[in-house]
């Protein structure tokens, strides 16, 4: 889970003074974590062929076939980044261009098949970071301090505490945790919040993604031809419910009833509606996936732009 900040006040002048944030090295204080489930390889047991990890049993396959490294929401926006024009010319220039920023971070993503994302992810980019890292995780906890007041950048997610330096260490443990317990919803609100340099913007479900990327794929592989929306559902797979007024085309058929224009109108008018739905989302994830945060819609005046 993410840290939360807590912030000591002291009288002792001479801890302050050792302790000040500007006169102390900032150190590791554990592993990098990720708010949103990251990619990872995924062991399957032989017996039953489920997950070994309980967390990837929890999250399920985004869709038939998945591989575990596919069932995170990074690798959605990766897919979807790829699908973005300018991008792919940004690449085809190893760089040069309107996103060369966002190209220095991500790198040519148009070098890899979609077998190959787990490659691209866990790369090195540094001595202790891997891309996956470096993109997507959180940034390292901040450290317990000594102060007097805050900075206006830390009111929102952190607690300005007085510790009783008499107090045995033991009992200040359990007020700390009563304290948490206290203003566990501002706690709760703080970690909720992304600092990673690429932060989730929305909580989409994968297989929702998944269903609006292949609705984009067939779009395209089709919009040229005399195929319906309809018709292009369903080589989608996009489901929608068949039940007009009660009844459905086969029940009607197996009651006798030759007159199903109806039904099968409005399972059309569905089948279309929800295909076009899709697809302006994924228009939408496409052209806001250079825009630092992901997945999006058209409202995205509060994300910058990685140009």
């Amino acid at each position: 889970m993410p840290s939360h900040r807590i912030v000591v006040i002291t009288k002792r002048k001479s801890l302050k003074k050792a302790f000040d944030m500007n006169e102390t090295t900032r150190h590791r204080t554990g592993k990098r974590f990720f708010i949103y489930a990251p990619a990872v390889k995924g062991i399957r047991s032989k017996t039953t062929g489920e997950y070994v990890s309980a967390r990837l049993r929890r999250i399920g396959d985004a869709f038939s076939g998945a591989e575990a490294w596919q069932n995170n929401v990074f690798y959605f926006w990766w897919e979807f980044l790829k699908r973005h024009e300018g991008y792919r010319d940004c690449c085809e220039r190893n760089g040069a261009g309107r996103y060369k920023k966002l190209y220095a971070d991500w790198g040519n993503i148009h070098a890899y098949e979609t077998k190959d994302f787990w490659k691209w992810w866990s790369e090195k980019v540094s001595s202790t970071e891997t891309r996956g890292e470096y993109l997507f995780a959180e940034p390292d906890a901040r450290e317990l301090r000594i102060a007097d007041k805050l900075k206006k950048s830390e009111k929102v997610d952190t607690l300005l505490v007085a510790v009783p330096a008499e107090v045995r260490t033991a009992y200040l443990v359990a007020m700390f945790r009563r304290l948490l317990r206290d203003h566990k919803e501002q706690v709760a609100a703080a970690r909720r919040i992304s600092r990673a340099r690429y932060p989730v913007g929305a909580n989409v479900r994968l297989a929702t993604l998944y269903q609006t990327l292949r609705v984009y794929d067939v779009w395209q592989e089709n919009k040229n031809t005399k195929l319906k929306k309809y018709e292009l559902a369903d080589l989608a797979g996009v489901y929608v419910n068949h039940v007009v007024n009660g009844e459905t085309e086969a029940s009607l058929r197996r009651a006798g009833f030759s007159e199903v224009a109806d039904v099968v109108n409005t399972v059309r008018r569905r089948k279309t509606q929800s295909f076009n739905r899709h697809l302006e989302a994924a228009e939408d994830y496409i052209e806001n996936s250079v825009k630092g945060s992901f997945p999006v819609r058209s409202n995205i005046s509060q994300v910058r732009v990685l140009q």
